[in-house]
């Protein structure tokens, strides 16, 4: 049976941001109606059923509101709270069931809590969120078309499905948690709002990889000069006084100036021992993880981090194999002229 998958976390894209930058509010109606069209996409394949994350807004059956579809469509049996736990836990039960394929709507966090428990599932990553370096901007459709394919084996893993890196938390000899694009020591002792936008209190900062275009913290790693982003590197800095000045935009409209005392590239199996303490680990620009003085905390760039489909390829090889020219025996709805 081909299940798909469908997270679409409410609370992303309304952090503290839209009152300290230039964020817009990504509107839960407006995910409904993305959610809608993934739906819509995936009518292209011979999917069994889709399983949706529920919520408190109701953004699944929102989406779901006189849509005829020609498969089975249910919300996922699991309590809520509110909070990240959902998405975990969606993305357990998911990976627990046997889900093909999983659509995921949010940001850099949102997909990191997702991928904590998805396994080898691979993801489509919309991006709602206020950062997305990790999701891509995708139109829904072309996000549902591609999962159908992946899901129902149309399109093989080994053409469009590609894992990525992930940057590994260690508190002394236990793996505590992982981030996908970036780390930092921020000083302070409590998580607060999470959300990270004063550059004085960044003390150390590592990226799973530097590609410029980006927004948040990766972005200061990408203003830096000789950067070979061919090879797709990791990246260790070190802030402090009479360092490299640079600027980069960590939040919509948030440009900020950044003084780099030590950088250097990282390659999958490199570790970083951290030196600054205590602080509070910020997991893909949130704060997450409380570090008291004298824990040893190690930081491991790897390539264990989540499979990712890539729309375009997964599209181009359907195409290309013939699956969108439309026959007798399967009327998929395109219009031949």
């Amino acid at each position: 049976m081909s299940l798909v998958g469908i997270i679409a976390n409410p609370a992303s894209g309304k952090d503290i941001r839209r009152l300290i930058a230039e964020a817009g509010v990504v509107d839960n109606r407006d995910k409904a109606r993305v959610v809608r069209r993934v739906l819509r996409g995936m009518a292209v394949g011979d999917l069994d059923e889709v399983a949706l994350m529920p919520d408190s807004f109701g953004i699944g059956s929102q989406a779901l509101d006189d849509l005829d579809l020609p498969y089975r469509v249910r919300h996922l049996d699991m309590p809520l709270t509110g909070t990240q736990e959902d998405s975990m836990r969606a993305s357990k039960c998911l990976r627990q069931e046997g889900a093909a394929c999983v659509v995921v709507l949010g940001g850099d966090g949102t997909h990191r809590v997702v991928a904590k428990e998805c396994g080898a599932i691979p993801l489509v990553a919309l991006s709602t969120g206020t950062n997305n370096v990790w999701p891509q901007p995708t139109e829904g459709t072309l996000a549902g078309m591609a999962a159908a394919l992946i899901a129902q084996g149309t399109v093989p893993h080994k053409a469009a499905v590609h894992q990525t890196k992930r940057l590994e938390v260690f508190l002394g000899e236990d793996l505590v948690d992982i981030a996908l694009v970036d780390i930092a020591t921020y000083a302070g002792s409590f998580t607060g709002s999470k959300a990270v936008w004063e550059p004085e209190r960044i003390g150390e900062l590592v990226l799973s990889t530097v590609a410029p275009g980006t927004l948040g913290l990766s972005a200061i790693g990408a203003a830096l000069p000789n950067i070979c982003y061919e090879e797709r590197p990791g990246l260790y800095l070190r802030m402090g006084k009479d360092g490299k000045q640079v600027m980069a935009a960590i939040a919509p409209g948030l440009v900020k100036e950044f003084s780099i005392c030590e950088s250097r590239q990282l390659s999958p199996g490199e570790m970083v021992e951290l030196l600054h303490g205590p602080c509070v680990l910020a997991l893909d620009g949130e704060r997450e993880v409380l570090i008291s003085k004298g824990d040893r905390v190690r930081i491991v760039l790897t390539w264990n981090g989540p499979f990712r489909v890539c729309v375009e390829e997964a599209l181009k090889v359907a195409a290309g194999a013939g699956y969108f020219i439309k026959s007798a025996s399967r009327d998929m709805g395109f219009v031949q002229k």
